[in-house]
Parts: C-alpha cells; sequence; structure tokens
C-alpha cells in the first residue's frame, strides 16, 4: 500500500500472535455468552426488555463454570 503523505510503500503492521490467540479467545468467549444469553432469555418466558440483563448473568455464569474447572 502507498502512503499518500510520503508516497512510498508502507510495510504492513506485522499482527503479533498474542493478539490473535486473544482475538480468537475474545471471540469464542463473546460467542459463548451470546449462546447462554439467548437460553437465559429463552428459560426467563422470551420477555423483552431484559438483553442486558441476561448477557451479564451469562457472562457470569460462564467465568464462574471456567473457574470451577
Amino acid at each position: 500500500m502507498i502512503d499518500p503523505k510520503i508516497n512510498v510503500r508502507s510495510q504492513p503492521t506485522p499482527v503479533q500472535p498474542e493478539s490473535v490467540i486473544a482475538d480468537y479467545v475474545a471471540t469464542g468467549f463473546a460467542s459463548a455468552v451470546q449462546t447462554r444469553a439467548y437460553q437465559l432469555y429463552e428459560l426467563g418466558g422470551r420477555v423483552d426488555g431484559r438483553a442486558e440483563q441476561d448477557w451479564y448473568q451469562a457472562e457470569t455464569d460462564l467465568r464462574a463454570n471456567s473457574k470451577q474447572a
């Protein structure tokens, strides 16, 4: 890619393995939280307006389960 400010080809920023792993873990956790939050929504009778509470409860549940493992 050419940097228009200096009119030379810029080097891509190297991706650090740690950031890739962190992104993967965060994405996996977010997906698990989403799934658990939906389960809580269904268990709670599909009542609208509780998405935030369900999301926080899902995070709490998953963190508690990961500490027990």
